[in-house]
């Protein structure tokens, strides 16, 4: 017999407490107006699929709970972890509370990275750089390389290379990438070439420029940055400076060939911004 669907859903009133794999969480009614999905785990839904999801909700309720956690902002709301299609059908429908298993901080960095595993990730539409953190992210947590590729769907060699590029990558890195101000190939360019002490600055300015990743590659090999980082974090604000210089100053220079184009920023090069710059790291004669 269909059930009709109300806001105590599937008469989930009080909170029920249980354990799964050793982990404490408990189930309850959580407002729906209160959910928002975890940074860079939302994605695209299928128009079709969905609208069987919403119809089924309509008439039999919400029958799985979802997974949240307390957000950190200490706002009250809470981070969807698993069930971004029942709350969005909820939304649409005006379902104002859903059944929710609420788990704990380090329950939840697991529970959000398994479960995209667990199911088939390669359909998903996510972006390159969410499936590349998560893909990181499986692989810290012990998940063999072969089958991180089989599991997303792609090759072994791929998995190595984002590996070796989110290797050491900050907070701050991560946040640059999941904004969209720098791209995995250009962000994969100054992997190559930086450090991850000093890539944040890096990527700071490249984010504010127009270099497209060839550039980049012939830039920084012209600039022969490891060298200049070799020299030590006391000049990173003189390598930074020089940087931003040439970044600024190629995007001045008429379009051409990568290794053009540095040869006309060669002549150009300001001598006096050269002696600034270069006489503290004992480069400039």
């Amino acid at each position: 017999m269909a059930r009709k669907p109300n806001n105590k859903m599937n008469g989930v009133n009080a909170p029920a407490e249980g354990t799964r794999d050793g982990a404490h969480f408990k189930v309850r009614d959580v407002m729906v107006s209160r959910i928002r999905p975890e940074a860079g785990l939302d994605r695209k839904r299928d128009r079709d699929g969905h609208r069987e999801l919403q119809r089924s909700i309509e008439q039999f309720g919400v029958l799985t709970p979802i997974t949240v956690r307390l957000a950190p902002d200490n706002t009250g709301d809470l981070l969807l972890i698993k069930g971004q299609g029942r709350t969005l059908a909820c939304r649409l429908l005006g379902i104002e509370k859903i059944p929710a298993i609420v788990v704990d901080d380090q329950y939840a960095e697991t529970e959000k990275v398994q479960q995209f595993l667990v199911e088939n990730v390669a359909r998903l539409k996510m972006r390159p750089v969410d499936r590349a953190l998560l893909i990181h992210r499986a692989r810290q947590d012990g998940e063999e390389t072969a089958a991180i590729a089989r599991r997303f769907g792609v090759a072994p060699a791929t998995v190595r290379r984002l590996l070796t590029q989110l290797e050491g990558a900050s907070s701050a890195e991560v946040a640059t990438l999941r904004a969209g101000n720098v791209n995995l190939g250009m962000h994969a360019v100054v992997a190559r070439h930086v450090t991850s002490a000093e890539r944040p600055f890096v990527l700071e300015v490249v984010s504010r420029s127009s270099l497209k990743t060839k550039e980049a590659e012939a830039l920084f090999v012209a600039l022969g940055w490891r060298v200049l980082e070799n020299l030590g974090h006391q000049f990173r604000t003189q390598r930074i400076a020089l940087l931003g210089w040439a970044i600024f100053a190629l995007e001045q220079v008429p379009s051409g060939s990568p290794k053009e184009r540095l040869r006309q920023l060669s002549l150009v090069f300001p001598m006096e911004l050269a002696k600034q710059v270069l006489r503290p790291m004992g480069l400039a004669r």
